[in-house]
């Protein structure tokens, strides 16, 4: 093949445009700067077979993107003035093939270096097994004759990936070696090269899937379904035809149906429609992403939820990036005429919201996780359950996740890797909806073909600004299972499919609570989300522009001073004008103007809006904004006193924002935050462990009093929690329902006083994640449905008080001395007396 190359490459000129012409190519990585290529050294691209339609299209890519054009490799070597292509030899017997002349000349000269490039050409991105005579002639294969070579460049030329590798570092290869035969080196290199290329192409286009009909022919055949439909049978006094029929069903109303012409055309339509809406899409740790892919692990893909665009987002940039696409476990209220189906064939898989009492339905759909993970399928499920109404991360619902585990740590799939995914937007486009569900305005209901064509007349009006996804740090399933449940690998095998055991559960949760900690732990701190955090700040919603300018630039400076976790993203803009350009159109601030200067405020509404955006960040400034605190009413204090009063009140920061940082590690993190805050000026210390705040009237103090109000109002609600728990310490328990009524009712009604327009203030799952973490510290004990208080719970309520200023701890004291209403349920009221830490 080499000399029919080399005499092809007499026409190249010929070739060039016709091909070029015909084929639409995609590079991978997007950002080649991924590849680190050094300009000063020689450049080989190495392709898996040679190829003149796989170089052609490779030379394409170079020449669009900037890089080194690939000339064929005759007889010359590489060098910074001419790079070169090779391929793998065939593995002819005595053929001395090019990459044979590269390593000899490595060995007999010292000084010669040069980056080998691998480079993976795909012609289409079917994974579906070639079962038809159209798949074979057309659909792209690693090795075919110059004939179907030219017919899959006709069919898929329009749709051509060139994946670039990562260069290998040649001179340290040879140098590991220099005593061993050149043949030897060059079986060694070339068997190096095929594991890479073939672990790109499973990374690329995934498993090949079966026929649907096949996959569900295997589904009704697993041993756990077969026993469903025979206990279905005999408990519904039903044949087992019919219980068989029902099971059919089922997998055909759970099964995806990939399709590649369905792919294409979502593709058209999603990169049209993202440049429509938003100003662009920022994706951070792809570097990193693709090294797991890459380790021919199951990938399951587990990202936050905020908004429907999620579910084509998180596929629409593993597909531009050259990742196989996942199957996506989509709730079954999408399953509409005609979206479901499309979502169907772009890898959408249907789950019920409920599978409580349907044992059926419940071993066919663990059947098919089953399947997908024992083929090495990636997955993408939300382990929200739901989209999010309040910007902040939902508590996670475990029984996908549990479904997946046990089926991945149960000996069915290759090692598994855990994808958290962070997705943030400058608008969420459902945020309107989401509030009115708050308010209780609106009641949520199904999707429809109608209110899709209404939504979209509306969406496809607005801009929306940027769109941020993040790829965390990926959890090795299996270590993972090895530190926390070290004796995995005799329990999983053969684990009952009605089996929850209690070791599991908490496991599982467990794990949850890593990934939820995993997503906010790579969040991208936007301007948007930093202007939000400042004007929801104030008091009145609004604040000054050279007030806000200065915030803005002290902030973002903390947060690269004082980055919440290595994979957090601060702003790339430093200067605070800058910060308030880009987000003021998103924010969509009224300037009122005044000869001192211009005022920045928002109408009412908007400004509940801008709350969701405000909490899809505000956990980065979580352990700042609480340090922050115990300066809002003292101009000093101790260091070891704050730190004291802060790790006591940060497991329930922990566990509404999903903080990142153990308990035991909590003071280190302080320490840390108090450094970030002194190094920024927000902070001055007496260099005798005394701090004290910025003077008033100073930038720097503006910026701390605007610090300390993103974490004042969660602040507000442990108050009420604890304050009111400790109000019962007489009688020494609550009843658990009823006590989350009154917290929900105390909460509104502080809002009402305070003048808050913050649905998300009294919302009732903040007050019970809470009480479950009261229960985990130790200062509250689950006895049936009551909860027991613990002692130690008066000096927490003193504690949170002191942080809040005379005017709301005279509201609370006020609240508490009144006749709490009940739930609603009986009419009947409780007494609650008045606290001394109040007064």
């Amino acid at each position: 093949m080499a000399w029919l190359l080399r005499i092809l490459s007499l026409f190249t000129p010929l070739l060039r445009w016709p091909v070029r012409a015909w084929i639409n190519t995609h590079a991978s990585p997007s950002d080649l700067s991924e590849l680190a290529l050094d300009r000063d050294k020689p450049v080989c691209y190495v392709l898996p077979v040679a190829s003149v339609m796989d170089w052609l299209a490779l030379e394409a890519v170079c020449a669009e993107r900037g890089l080194p054009r690939p000339y064929l490799a005759t007889h010359g070597m590489p060098s910074t003035q001419r790079s070169m292509v090779v391929a793998l030899p065939a593995g002819r017997r005595g053929e001395r093939s090019d990459l044979h002349r590269i390593v000899s000349r490595g060995l007999h000269d010292h000084s010669y270096d040069v980056q080998l490039v691998p480079v993976s050409v795909f012609w289409g991105r079917n994974p579906v097994k070639e079962t038809s005579l159209f798949r074979i002639l057309f659909a792209d294969s690693e090795r075919t004759g110059r004939l179907r070579k030219l017919l899959i460049v006709l069919a898929n030329g329009h749709n051509t990936l060139v994946h670039f590798g990562q260069p290998l570092d040649y001179r340290e290869f040879v140098d590991e070696a220099e005593s061993a035969a050149p043949d030897l080196m060059v079986r060694k290199l070339v068997r190096v090269l095929r594991i890479h290329f073939r672990r790109q192409r499973a990374a690329t286009l995934g498993p090949a899937l079966s026929r649907r009909s096949q996959l569900i022919n295997s589904l009704l055949a697993d041993a756990d379904v077969q026993q469903a439909i025979e206990d279905s049978a005999r408990r519904e006094k039903m044949s087992t035809d019919a219980a068989r029929a029902r099971a059919r069903d089922y997998a055909n109303e759970i099964a995806a149906d990939y399709s590649n012409i369905a792919i294409g055309f979502m593709l058209r339509v999603l990169t049209w429609l993202w440049h429509r809406i938003y100003d662009g899409v920022d994706v951070r740790h792809l570097a990193r992403l693709r090294a797991t892919t890459h380790d021919r692990r199951e990938v399951i893909y587990l990202p936050s939820h905020r908004s429907h665009m999620d579910y084509l987002l998180v596929s629409y940039i593993l597909y531009k990036e050259g990742l196989a696409l996942p199957q996506i476990a989509a709730g079954v209220n999408l399953n509409f005429w005609p979206v479901g189906a499309l979502l169907r064939r772009c890898g959408a898989f249907y789950l019920r919201r409920s599978f409580k009492g349907d044992r059926l339905y419940t071993a066919v759909f663990r059947a098919y996780v089953d399947a997908l993970i024992q083929r090495g399928q990636p997955m993408k499920f939300y382990p929200e359950g739901g989209r999010s109404r309040t910007g902040r991360l939902l508590s996670p619902k475990t029984g996908m996740l549990s479904m997946a585990v046990t089926s991945a740590l149960g000996g069915k799939g290759a090692p598994a890797a855990i994808v958290p995914v962070y997705i943030g937007y400058d608008r969420v486009m459902e945020v309107n909806k989401y509030f009115d569900e708050l308010r209780g305005t609106r009641v949520k209901k199904g999707e429809s073909m109608g209110d899709l064509v209404r939504g979209s007349t509306q969406v496809l009006k607005r801009k929306y600004g940027r769109v941020f996804v993040s790829f965390g740090e990926p959890i090795d399933l299996q270590a993972y299972a090895d530190t926390h449940l070290p004796d995995w690998r005799e329990r999983m095998p053969g684990l009952d499919m009605d089996a929850r055991p209690d070791w599991l559960q908490d496991f599982v949760a467990g794990l949850a609570e890593q990934v939820m900690e995993s997503i906010n732990a790579t969040a991208t701190l936007n301007a948007t989300g930093l202007a939000s955090l400042v004007l929801l700040g104030s008091p009145q919603k609004a604040v000054a522009e050279d007030e806000m300018v200065g915030t803005l630039a002290l902030l973002a400076e903390l947060a690269r001073r004082c980055p919440y976790s290595r994979d957090a993203t601060a702003p790339e803009l430093t200067d605070g004008r800058e910060l308030l350009a880009e987000a003021e159109p998103m924010m969509r601030l009224v300037r009122v103007p005044h000869a001192w200067g211009d005022v920045l405020t928002v109408e009412s509404r908007q400004a509940v809006l801008l709350t969701y955006i405000r909490n899809n960040v505000m956990h980065l400034f979580a352990l700042p904004s609480l340090v922050a605190n115990f300066f809002a009413h003292v101009e000093s204090c101790e260091r070891q006193r704050v730190l004291d009063g802060a790790v006591e009140l940060y497991p329930l920061l922990a566990s509404e924002l999903f903080l990142r940082w153990p308990a035991d590690q909590a003071r280190f993190a302080l320490n840390e935050s108090i450094d970030g805050l002194l190094a920024c000026g927000l902070l001055s210390s007496d260099g005798q462990d005394r701090l004290q705040r910025p003077q008033a009237g100073t930038r720097e103090f503006a910026a701390l009093m605007s610090l300390a109000r993103i974490m004042r109002e969660s602040l507000e609600r442990y108050a009420m929690t604890v304050m009111l728990l400790s109000h019962n310490r007489e009688s020494g328990h609550v009843e658990r329902g009823r006590f989350e009524r009154q917290c929900q009712l105390m909460a509104e009604r502080m809002a009402i006083l305070t003048g808050r327009n913050s649905p998300e203030f009294f919302d009732s799952r903040l007050f019970r994640n809470h009480l479950q973490t009261l229960v985990r510290v130790g200062l509250l004990h689950p006895r049936g449905s009551q909860l027991e208080i613990d002692p130690a719970l008066r000096d927490v309520a003193e504690h949170a008080l002191q942080l809040l200023g005379a005017d709301l701890r005279q509201s609370l004291a006020h609240l508490t001395s009144l006749p709490q209403l009940d739930d609603g349920s009986d009419g009947s009221a409780s007494s609650v007396e008045t606290s001394n830490a109040a007064e």
